[in-house]
């Protein structure tokens, strides 16, 4: 496996890659203390970015070239225009996941289309997150798994039928029996040790392996569906954060990283975003669908 830069550009809190478009080409990442939205296309080396308004902790491709981003005054709908609107109905009764003491933190789209998306505390406070599930067009909002730690990598089997989850601070990848965005049947899967660092965020590829970043940890590890370590892939920084597969045939994993927290920024990669050819076919990002009974695909 060729671990290779992909983009030199430093973020303070790279996280939540994505991909989409021609070649699932264009992929997508965050700098959540940076306030930043990155972008940079596989094939043509294109590149860009767009300010949030604060902290961001997540940004997705939905329907329309729009992308669904989750940042400190909410969850919106941006579209190709940077125009940005609510996610959720004025009308409905709901949770209020993020406050000044709260923030999002890692979210993907299920098999079934609705957002699984996680908060955590600004300060990291024990119990003070929780995984949220919000419907397809936001018409509803729920408060699925309450008292998460920090709420990170999540993701569904090839078959839809089962959901992987990470609270960082229970060193446990667990999983749920998943039925049309029920969970049930919680048990764990993997117990990490805490010597090799934190289980961040994580993607699975069509063999249902499980990628996960470890923070602290310099490196992503591949997992099977039954727990046992396959790949261990070592990075030249501290801080590994996320992962997601881009590319033609889905083959090329995208990592970002976070700057250590002793590293200047003329000297050290991290901060950047890596590739790595795994030779394995992963899962293309899920797209959010603004509009209820839409299709997913792109």
């Amino acid at each position: 496996m060729e671990l290779m830069v992909f983009d030199e550009r430093i973020c303070r809190l790279g996280e939540g890659p994505t991909s989409r478009g021609i070649g699932n080409s264009l992929v997508t990442w965050i700098d959540i203390h940076g306030h930043k939205v990155l972008w940079r296309d596989l094939i043509t080396s294109e590149l860009g970015s767009f300010e949030t308004p604060a902290e961001v902790g997540f940004c997705l491709p939905c329907d329309q070239n729009g992308y669904v981003v989750g940042h400190a005054s909410g969850a919106t709908i941006r579209n190709e225009a940077g125009h940005e609107r609510s996610l959720l109905s004025n009308d409905i009764d709901q949770p209020k996941p993020v406050d000044e003491f709260t923030r999002w933190n890692d979210a993907k789209v299920a098999p079934n289309g609705d957002l699984f998306a996680g908060t955590m505390a600004f300060d990291g406070t024990r119990d003070g997150g929780s995984l949220y599930r919000i419907s397809s067009a936001g018409e509803n909002i729920e408060r699925i798994i309450p008292s998460v730690s920090i709420s990170n990598g999540l993701d569904w089997s090839s078959d839809g039928t089962r959901f992987y989850y990470i609270d960082t601070l229970s060193y446990k990848l667990v999983v749920f029996d998943f039925n049309n965005s029920t969970l049930s049947n919680q048990r764990t899967l993997i117990e990490f040790d805490q010597n090799e660092g934190m289980p961040d965020g994580m993607c699975m590829d069509s063999e249902d392996g499980i990628w996960i970043a470890f923070w602290g940890g310099r490196g992503i590890r591949r997992y099977s569906s039954d727990g046992k370590l396959t790949e261990k892939i070592s990075l030249p920084v501290q801080n590994v954060t996320s992962c997601a597969f881009a590319g033609l045939n889905l083959e090329t994993l995208i990592i970002t990283t976070a700057l250590d927290a002793d590293d200047s920024l003329n000297t050290s990669s991290s901060g950047m975003t890596f590739s790595l050819a795994t030779g394995v076919r992963g899962k293309k990002t899920e797209v959010f669908s603004t509009e209820r009974g839409a299709s997913n695909e792109i």
